[in-house]
């Protein structure tokens, strides 16, 4: 059987790490739907495909969360697409749309947030920045250290 715990990614948006409790995928087509007087069958048509979007509640729980959760929110509301690496569907460049961010009084340490993401097209032009680029390589060597060390 699959160990699922081995074989998940560490999610992260901009480098910024978080964990995810819930993850949902909407997509579908436009449609123009036609209904005419006296008729008996409408006349459906199809407009092409919507823009598909990520629904993700994420949380970031530690004795820093309150800090991270600031480093979160500035990378949210930064301009244009960020790497956006989802445990299971790995790295995508998506554009955060909005964000709800919530505190419970009795869950100190602990901050979720709902975040919207875009994913961008795969056309030409979309480029990671020097941010992005850098911290996906130190979460990358951050990973590799970690598994490195649990060999000694």
């Amino acid at each position: 059987m699959r160990d699922w715990a081995k074989t998940l990614r560490p999610a992260s948006y901009r480098g910024v790490p978080f964990w995810v409790d819930y993850e949902d995928l909407s997509g579908g087509k436009r449609l123009a739907l036609h209904e005419y007087a006296g008729g008996k069958r409408p006349v459906i048509e199809e407009l092409g495909l919507m823009s598909k979007s990520f629904g993700v509640t994420m949380y970031l729980v530690s004795d820093l969360a309150d800090v991270q959760a600031l480093a979160l929110e500035a990378v949210i509301l930064a301009d244009g697409p960020g790497l956006l690496i989802m445990p299971m569907d790995g790295g995508m460049l998506a554009t955060a749309q909005d964000f709800r961010r919530s505190r419970a009084k009795d869950k100190h340490g602990y901050v979720g947030f709902d975040v919207t993401f875009i994913p961008a097209l795969t056309a030409g032009g979309i480029v990671l920045s020097i941010g992005d680029l850098t911290a996906t390589v130190a979460n990358g060597f951050a990973a590799a250290a970690a598994q490195f060390a649990k060999l000694f």
